[in-house]
């Protein structure tokens, strides 16, 4: 059985009565934890996403005060950290508050003083965290892009700082 297009699901949920639309939100949070996260975010912090990315950021900061020792475990322990940032990021469709938290996580890898291991896939995490910076920033309004890249490049600044070979090619 295909799904159907998201055009004939958006007509077919116009024409149901609100009690029918409720029912069917309600099911579809029961079975799924992302749903049920999406709709929390619908319904309670869409008007207030600035608190929502506060919140966010303290499930960054409370992430990295928990990372272990060992560059293995770290590494994964960050892997899971980005993918829940992801999620939060998605949920919130703004170009702007992704970059908000890309960069709080940036700042947070590098306060951890874990950016001077030779652990590859840690040091990529990194990397690819600025990349997806850099790439963002051309996207915003003129005035936003002169904020944000000043504080990208705050961040390329600490970076060279703690990492004797990183070059700007390593993120383009």
């Amino acid at each position: 059985m295909e799904a159907p297009k998201l055009n004939l699901i958006r007509k077919e949920l116009q024409e149901l009565p609100k009690e029918v639309l409720a029912e069917y939100c309600l099911r579809l949070a029961k079975y799924k934890t992302e749903n049920k996260e999406l709709l929390n975010f619908l319904l309670f912090f869409n008007e207030r996403a600035d608190d929502y990315v506060e919140d966010v950021k303290k499930l960054l900061d409370e992430d990295f005060k928990k990372l272990p020792y060992s560059d293995y475990t770290c590494t994964k322990v960050l892997r899971k950290t980005i993918r829940i940032m992801n999620k939060h990021i998605k949920f919130m469709g703004n170009k702007v508050f992704e970059l908000d938290l890309g960069i709080h996580f940036c700042q947070l890898f590098l306060n951890t003083g874990i950016s001077h291991t030779s652990h590859k896939p840690l040091i990529g995490l990194l990397y690819r965290q600025l990349k997806r910076i850099y790439k963002l920033i051309p996207k915003l309004d003129e005035d936003l892009q002169f904020d944000y890249q000043q504080e990208f490049d705050a961040l390329i600044t600490e970076v060279k700082t703690q990492r004797n070979y990183f070059s700007m090619q390593d993120i383009q």
